[in-house]
């Protein structure tokens, strides 16, 4: 799929939750390939569902927290109890971008886990996160795959602003992830994960229901997966 395509999503009206580094290269990617764009901050999540428009096509949900160290053994319940709400907020807007995403049959992605399926320790309350999408994902692919809309997961490895800091605290640690890829490298937000969500948008992906999409260079297939963030919290390299 070339860069330039602008025919892929052409007459698609998409709406991004989430905008950043990877939700601001998705959405410029979807605007790339031919579709109308708007996207929405999650700094005032009460008024979300007031920016969903009557025509929607494409939603995609970048809604994950940050993922911050804290081992199950003294995480806080209410630290769960935040990241668990950006799911319930996930859930909440594709009830109420439904209705539109009906009237062509729409895609919905979620984006997920940045650091693949993998359980990571130290990271309790992120991992129930990001395993409660996979369960949303799921359902929804299974309830509303009859009215035509699918809803696919992508887990995404990319260059960001977060993967840098890490990078630089541990240069060792994360060369070592970098080198384990099988591309050798990380990806990038607006060609890589943006590409992938592009296709997952389009009319070829439309037998795609219910999956998890790796957008990650081969991270998962390469051997134990490194956690940045706990490697954060260190010093040294």
């Amino acid at each position: 799929m070339s860069g330039s395509d602008q025919t892929l999503l052409a007459g698609r009206h998409a709406l991004v939750v989430g905008d950043d580094e990877i939700g601001c290269g998705i959405a410029e990617r979807l605007r790339r390939a031919g579709a109308g764009i708007e996207t929405l901050p999650l700094s005032d999540p009460q008024a979300l569902a007031a920016g969903i428009g009557a025509e929607l096509d494409v939603l995609v949900l970048n809604v994950l927290p940050a993922a911050e160290a804290a081992p199950l053994a003294t995480a806080a319940p209410a630290a769960t109890e935040h990241a668990l709400a950006r799911v319930a907020l996930a859930q909440r807007l594709m009830q109420a971008c439904l209705p539109a995403l009906r009237v062509r049959g729409g895609r919905i992605l979620l984006i997920g886990h940045r650091y693949g399926e993998a359980i990571n320790e130290g990271l309790a309350a992120y991992n129930c996160a990001a395993w409660a999408l996979v369960g949303l994902m799921r359902t929804a692919a299974i309830e509303w795959g009859p009215q035509q809309i699918t809803t696919n997961l992508v887990l995404p490895l990319a260059d960001t602003t977060e993967f840098r800091a890490a990078l630089s605290q541990r240069p060792r640690v994360l060369e070592q992830l970098i080198a384990q890829l099988p591309l050798g490298r990380v990806g990038c937000p607006l060609e890589d994960v943006g590409g992938a969500v592009a296709f997952l948008a389009s009319d070829a992906a439309a037998f795609i229901n219910g999956e998890i999409v790796y957008a990650d260079g081969g991270q998962h297939v390469a051997g134990p997966v490194l956690n940045p963030c706990r490697f954060m919290a260190r010093t040294g390299n």
